[in-house]
C-alpha cells in the first residue's frame, strides 16, 4: 500500500465521527503501520474531550504487540502539541520513540505546531496534503481561520429566483423528496438554524428535524429578532416554542438586559449599524455556545445582508419547476444594492443532482 492508501484508511475512519458529537474538534483519523505494511492500530477522534485519533490508535497498536520504534504513524490532521482537554499529542508520539509520521493536512489552529515539535525531536515527517481530507474539515477550518461558525444558505427557488410569492407564501415551492434532503441532510449537519422573527411568524415552522420513521430531532434555532417580537404573547404559540432538553432559542436584539422568563430561550444582544447587526460579534457569541456550523433559513432580505457581509460559505439552491411571473414576488437575495457585473459574487460549483422534478445546486461561495 502507498502513503496515500494509508491516508484515505484514516480518512474514512475520520468520517465515522459524528460532527456534532465531536465539535469544536475537527474530524481526524489515524493508522499505526508495521515496516512491512501491515496496519497494526487503527483509532478516530469520537466525541469532543476524549482521546484523539493518535491516541486511540497508539493504544491499539500496543494491544496487538506492536514494536512502536519500529512504526509510521499516518494521521489525518497535523497532531496537537498543546493542552487542552487532554495532553498533546505530539507528546506520546515522541514517548513512544516513532520514526515516521505521515500527515494529510496541516491543524490552522495557530496554537498547534505538531511537525515543527515532531522534527525538533528527530521523528521523520512527511505532509502528504490530500484535498478531501481537508475538504472534510471545512468547518473546522473557517472556525479557526475566520473566527467564526460556517454558514450555509438553503433556498427553494422558482425557475426565475423567487423563493415566496408577494405575500410572503412559499409553500411548496420544493416537492416533498426535496424538504426531506433539507431535513436528513442539511439541517442534520447544522447546530442552528439561523432566521428571522418575520419568517418564523409567517411560517410557523418548527424548526427542527424531522426523518421519516425517526423521533424529531431538537436544533438550536437563532432568531433575528430586533424588537423581540416573539416575546410578545400573542406569538408564544408558534411552533419554535416546542418543549427542549438539549437546544435553545437564540433571539438576537440590540436590546439589552433582557432576561426571557420562557424555558430555553436566550437573548443575544449585539448593537446595530445602520440598520443592521454587528456580525462580527455575532460570530464570537455563537463559537462561544459551540455552535460551529449554522444553516440559513430565511427570507430574501436577509439571505442578501448576509451574503454581503461575506458572511455566506456554501449556497444550496432547490431550483423547481415553476415560474412566478411578478416583480412583487419575493427573490431569493432581495436587495438594492446598486452591483454591476464586475462586482458580482462569484459562486463555484460543488455538486448537482436531481430530486424528482427538482434539481438541488450546490455551490461555493467564492471571498
Amino acid at each position: 500500500m502507498t502513503a496515500e492508501s494509508y491516508l484515505h484508511r484514516a480518512f474514512l475512519l475520520a468520517k465515522q465521527a459524528d460532527p456534532k458529537a465531536i465539535r469544536p474538534n475537527p474530524f481526524v483519523g489515524a493508522v499505526v503501520v508495521s515496516e512491512n505494511g501491515e496496519i497494526l492500530g487503527e483509532g478516530f477522534h469520537q466525541k469532543a474531550g476524549e482521546a484523539h485519533a493518535e491516541v486511540m490508535a497508539i493504544k491499539n497498536a500496543i494491544e496487538q504487540g506492536a514494536n512502536l520504534s519500529a512504526c509510521s504513524l499516518y494521521v489525518t490532521l497535523e497532531p496537537c502539541s498543546h493542552t487542552g482537554k487532554t495532553p498533546p499529542c505530539t507528546d506520546l508520539i515522541i514517548q513512544h520513540r516513532i520514526p515516521k509520521v505521515v500527515i494529510g493536512s496541516l491543524d490552522p489552529n495557530p496554537q498547534v505546531s505538531g511537525v515543527s515539535i515532531l522534527e525538533k525531536h528527530g521523528v521523520k515527517v512527511e505532509v502528504l496534503i490530500i484535498p478531501e481530507i481537508v475538504t472534510l474539515n471545512d468547518t473546522f477550518n473557517i472556525n479557526q481561520i475566520l473566527k467564526r461558525p460556517k454558514y450555509v444558505l438553503k433556498s427553494a427557488i422558482t425557475l426565475n429566483g423567487k423563493i415566496a410569492d408577494r405575500s410572503g407564501n412559499s409553500k411548496w415551492i420544493s416537492n416533498e423528496k426535496s424538504r426531506e434532503h433539507v431535513h436528513q441532510y442539511l439541517r442534520t449537519a447544522a447546530d442552528a438554524i439561523l432566521t428571522t422573527a418575520k419568517t418564523v411568524i409567517q411560517d410557523n415552522a418548527t424548526m427542527n428535524i424531522r426523518i421519516k420513521d425517526q423521533p424529531e430531532e431538537e436544533l438550536n434555532l437563532i432568531v433575528f429578532d430586533s424588537k423581540l417580537e416573539l416575546l410578545q404573547k400573542e406569538n408564544q404559540h408558534l411552533s419554535i416554542f416546542y418543549k427542549r432538553n438539549k437546544s435553545a432559542i437564540y433571539l438576537v436584539t440590540d436590546k439589552a438586559g433582557i432576561k426571557p422568563a420562557l424555558p430555553n430561550v436566550e437573548v443575544i444582544s449585539i448593537p446595530m449599524q445602520d440598520g443592521l447587526f454587528n456580525l462580527e460579534m455575532l460570530h464570537k457569541e455563537l463559537l462561544a455556545r459551540n455552535i460551529c456550523q449554522v444553516l440559513i433559513e430565511a427570507g430574501g432580505s436577509m439571505n442578501a445582508s448576509m451574503m454581503q457581509a461575506k458572511a455566506v460559505d456554501e449556497i444550496y439552491t432547490f431550483v423547481c419547476p415553476r415560474i412566478l411571473m411578478d416583480n412583487a414576488a419575493i427573490h431569493q437575495f432581495n436587495s438594492n444594492q446598486h452591483q454591476t457585473m464586475d462586482n458580482a459574487v462569484k459562486l463555484e460549483l460543488q455538486g448537482s443532482m436531481t430530486i424528482g422534478e427538482d434539481i438541488l445546486l450546490r455551490h461555493k461561495v467564492i471571498h
